[in-house]
């Protein structure tokens, strides 16, 4: 059995197909790098950066509360068109960004400290006020987990986007080797074959992914470094309002969890299409017609209410942080935990669905 999965990947995975796979992630790293450069540099309240050297080893780990807060806040309470940069001391800049991020959701009082407004803007958000009080905020240099986590989700469709071309001649191999009729005149040798098929498309499915993760994570830590990785991901102001203190690292793995699932399922998915249709160019046709709708859904459904919508696409729990507006406190941590949980409920679904149809085709 090992030696037919080790040949049948051979075949199906060449190295020419290897080369263009790596080549594929490298320039897709390389472009959201790229991208989140640029993003430093057009937005205009940023420290100009290009690569995050400047500023790396300038901020040390260090505890706010509110008496040093509002010290912050004071220093920078200032029109934004009058602020010079030159002027701004970059180890305070950065906690300062996510401060006035969160200021403008409204008008502070003028008597309340900022962790105590801070907490009101989170329990008005979750619409909870048992909400455990967060009166503190380690700030540190995270950069590197920032982008990583910001640009998660552009390297996880840019990995379902090799594999929908990886994943084409897994299925219908015999037919492209004009082996069919051969294969199909012997009972045991149907059944290795869809058993190895499966394993195949899952080995490339998991290669893919990790491969593509690690190669994005591997460049985006080469230039921002790994620092920060203990802190608590409040740190970013996609996250400032957020109720539980979980670290980068903790919320990475969540993530990688999260979008092996995910991709588990979609690997399934093609396959029990090619299996569904004989017609590769039309299972191929339908796979890039799911995924069109689930971006379409994403890209005029941008409301909390009609987010919800977006759930018809399993693909989007990649993109969790967009929920998190429509939901309330108590249901936060079952909707995490769901979202791993539901694309492995799918995939093994998937699995029995195509294991009884074959079953069938076999007697």
């Amino acid at each position: 059995m090992k030696y037919l999965i080790k040949v049948n990947r051979k075949r199906i995975l060449p190295f020419s197909y290897l080369l263009a796979l790596c080549l594929f992630l490298l320039v897709s790293s390389i472009y959201f790098i790229k991208e989140e450069q640029n993003r430093y540099l057009q937005e205009s309240f940023h420290v100009e950066i290009s690569d995050g050297t400047e500023y790396r080893y300038l901020m040390t780990q260090k505890w706010y509360d509110n008496e040093e807060a509002n010290k912050l806040i004071s220093k920078y309470n200032l029109p934004q068109e009058h602020l010079a940069k030159e002027k701004i001391a970059v180890k305070d800049f950065l906690f300062v960004e996510s401060l006035n991020d969160a200021l403008l959701h409204g008008e502070k009082p003028s008597t309340q400290g900022f962790f105590d407004y801070r907490m009101d803007l989170i329990k008005k958000t979750y619409q909870d006020n048992t909400i455990k009080n967060l009166d503190k905020i380690l700030i540190g240099y995270c950069e590197g987990w920032k982008v990583l986590l910001r640009n998660f989700n552009k390297i996880f469709y840019a990995v379902l986007l090799a594999l929908v071309f990886l994943l084409v001649p897994v299925m219908k191999e015999d037919d492209r080797l004009k082996t069919k009729d051969m294969i199909e005149t012997t009972l045991y040798g149907k059944e290795k074959l869809f058993q190895i098929r499966i394993l195949n498309g899952l080995e490339i499915g998991l290669f893919t992914y990790l491969g593509g993760v690690f190669l994005f994570s591997f460049l985006v830590f080469l230039i921002y470094g790994r620092d920060g990785q203990d802190l608590f991901i409040q740190n970013s102001k996609e996250f400032f309002l957020f109720p539980f203190q979980v670290t980068y690292l903790q919320y990475f793995i969540y993530k990688l969890c999260n979008g092996l699932a995910l991709t588990l399922y979609f690997v399934l998915l093609f396959l029990l299409l090619g299996e569904l249709v004989e017609d590769t160019k039309l299972s191929f046709s339908l796979v890039l017609a799911y995924v069109s709708i689930h971006f379409l859904l994403h890209s005029l459904w941008t409301s909390p209410s009609s987010r919800k919508f977006l759930l018809l696409s399993p693909l989007s729990l990649i993109n969790i942080e967009n929920f998190n507006s429509s939901l309330s406190y108590h249901s936060l941590r079952s909707y995490y935990l769901d979202s791993l949980i539901f694309p492995l409920l799918l995939s093994a679904l998937l699995w029995i669905g195509m294991s009884i149809g074959k079953k069938k085709s076999f007697s």
